[in-house]
């Protein structure tokens, strides 16, 4: 006869008879007495199942048969982490099996405490209905019984189940009703063993989102690849800036109008092995949107040249830039580009621009979860710290921070403009990527860049020579018919956008009325278009009919100038420049929220192109050669602003 306290060592699997795979004990700490009997019966396993005889190792170690087939039964148990218990299993009093109570709760004293063990358990296994009830409350699983609360507290609980048990007609003779807490205690350890059962569950009911979000997404499953070189893998963000300030606005008799300005955010690209700001961009909307994700883009990929600081006492640290500023890393392309799930982001224009312009591929995070961009996360708390929060007109992190004394009094006080605001960030980013960084062996990161911009066989992929002239990130595609009509004397054009767009090829060419051609525009400049043919081929560029042709403005400037005529806002003659016209409407109107923001992007932009003195050059020279070749004449058209 066999019992279950016999086992067949010569049927069980080798890879559970090898000891040495078998969870190990410390026994340093341990008394004399538990030491000595964990190494008896250690020893007896191990001639065990190196075949010795039961009898004889009975006998050298002065154990019973039963004994020793009892302490290889609890070594091979599985443990509830995948493996047998091991050596674990002769740690003396070890429960390898949860205490179920047999003996029913005797009434005692209320001064008495102790003696209950097991009992809410028991309880619970005699009462399922109020174990169901509170597992409904805890985890906000009421239905339609009642309204579930954000987050019933463990005494509604309590309270609960005893009127559930005076309702079943328990008694003060009764468990929990004879006990001096009423089973408070209990119920809170139950409720605890609750959220380890089940930890998502209760995460999601109890902690919040926050919390039921970074246990679904964080410390389980593959670690986030680490880049192993510059470029490899880059991390995107919005930062909402910690700050206020204003806008002054020329007011019609002299002087300035100060106008606040409540919402800014900074964007922001970093390089994740070397820890470098590739670029970033402020925008002035109250959330930021596709184009400012774009234009952050753009700002990484084109080569950096230092800007004229207008704060008194304040210049650019030694060394400080962007690594785009290095002669090896200009237009040099990133390969991952990782992101959260935010609207902006995941506009089908913005992948687009990335995969197809930038040549990088997308990985795109969970929202709202930071751990999966813990660098960039770790920069806008350095950058809050080190700029924002440092100036008088800082909303520090929250209503309670100190640092908060009524921002918007402070940035009329100080006059305290957005042009700062942009200076500070251009500061604090390009001393940023000069300091040296703990985690790169306190080397800075333009050091590291620097360093794999010298070797050959480092980075090689950059943007081809013929398309950095055009990047063509923001631009957008239409379809438009060629118009006109011969025998009224209008040669053929295009109406796009409020806008009629020709070139002498086109104002000749009366076969093409009725043609649908493809036109590429940028929006932050629609003076002119590139036309394609039906079929594919390019041809050519065209410049738009009077001031929308000169005067330089973006595609959102022309469509508020639009609105405002159409709704008899805005009053223009035909030879009239809308741009000026348009900038006076918004200073004399800028007490609107929307009007001051939209005043402050457009001085913004022409600021940047009456300080540039650009010059207007068609997008393809007709020649077909390259604008590369030194020996190529260029044909331009300056325009005085």
């Amino acid at each position: 006869m066999i019992t279950k306290l016999r086992i067949d060592r010569d049927c069980l699997d080798a890879e559970l008879k090898d000891l040495t795979n078998w969870a190990t004990v410390k026994t340093d700490g341990w008394t004399d007495a538990k030491r000595v009997r964990f190494e008896k019966f250690e020893g007896a396993i191990h001639k065990y199942f190196a075949g010795a005889c039961v009898k004889d190792i009975c006998l050298e170690f002065g154990i019973s048969r039963q004994e020793l087939h009892r302490a290889v039964r609890r070594c091979l148990k599985h443990h509830q982490d995948g493996r047998v218990w091991g050596w674990r299993g002769l740690t003396h009093y070890a429960r390898q099996k949860q205490y179920v109570r047999t003996k029913a709760v005797i009434p005692h004293p209320r001064a008495k405490k102790g003696g209950d063990t097991g009992a809410f358990r028991q309880f619970l296994d005699q009462n399922p209905d109020i174990e169901e009830g509170i597992q409904k409350r805890f985890y906000r699983e009421m239905g339609d019984e009642m309204v579930d609360e954000p987050r019933i507290p463990v005494t509604a609980i309590l309270m609960w189940v005893i009127a559930a048990c005076k309702r079943k007609g328990l008694t003060g003779r009764d468990y929990p009703l004879c006990t001096q807490s009423l089973g408070r205690t209990a119920l809170w350890r139950y409720l605890n063993d609750l959220i380890a059962s089940d930890t998502q569950r209760a995460a999601d009911a109890r902690f919040g989102k926050h919390a039921a979000r970074r246990w679904r997404h964080t410390g389980h499953g593959p670690s986030t690849v680490k880049a192993t070189r510059p470029y490899e893998r880059i991390e995107f963000d919005g930062h909402r800036i910690d700050q206020s300030c204003i806008l002054l606005i020329p007011h019609i008799l002299g002087g300035y109008v100060k106008r606040h300005l409540e919402r800014l955010w900074l964007l922001i690209i970093i390089d994740v092995f070397t820890r470098a700001i590739l670029g970033y961009h402020i925008s002035l909307n109250s959330e930021y949107n596709a184009d400012d994700v774009l234009l952050c883009v753009k700002h990484a990929l084109t080569p950096w040249t230092p800007k004229t600081i207008t704060l008194s006492g304040l210049s650019y640290a030694t060394g400080a830039g962007f690594p785009s500023g290095i002669e090896n890393l200009n237009w040099v392309a990133f390969e991952e580009f990782s992101y959260d799930n935010a609207k902006a982001n995941l506009a089908q224009k913005v992948l687009n621009k990335i995969t197809r312009v930038a040549g990088a591929s997308i990985n795109p995070g969970p929202v709202e979860m930071p751990e999966r961009r813990p660098i960039i996360e770790r920069f806008n708390q350095t950058l809050e710290e080190a700029g924002y929060h440092r100036v008088p007109s800082t909303t520090g992190s929250g209503p309670n921070d100190p640092r908060r004394r009524d921002p918007k009094k402070a940035a009329e006080a100080f006059e305290i403009t957005s042009d700062h605001v942009r200076e500070i960030a251009e500061l604090v980013i390009t001393r940023y990527n000069a300091t040296p960084h703990s985690g790169l062996g306190f080397k800075s990161p333009l050091d590291v860049m620097t360093a794999f911009a010298a070797d050959e066989n480092g980075l090689r992929n950059t943007i081809p020579e013929h398309r950095r002239n055009k990047l063509g990130l923001l631009d957008i595609e239409f379809t438009k018919t060629v118009r006109g009509n011969v025998a009224q004397g209008r040669r053929p054009y295009v109406d796009c956008e409020h806008a009629r767009y020709r070139n002498d090829v086109l104002a000749r060419n009366v076969d093409l009325i009725g043609t649908k051609l493809q036109l590429v525009m940028d929006p932050e400049d629609p003076r002119s278009v590139t036309a394609f043919l039906p079929n594919g081929a390019e041809f050519g560029v065209l410049t738009a009919n009077n001031f929308w042709g000169i005067t330089p403005h973006t595609l959102e400037m022309r469509k508020a100038i639009h609105l405002l005529k159409k709704n008899r806002l805005l009053f223009l003659s035909d030879n009239e420049d809308p741009i000026p016209t348009y900038m006076k409407y918004l200073a004399e109107s800028a007490n609107n929220k929307k009007n001051t923001q939209a005043y402050a992007k457009a001085r913004d932009y022409l600021r940047r192109h009456e300080s540039s003195k650009k010059t207007f050059l068609p997008r393809k020279v007709k020649s077909k050669q390259s604008l590369a070749d030194p020996e190529t004449p260029l044909v331009k058209r300056t325009i005085t602003y």
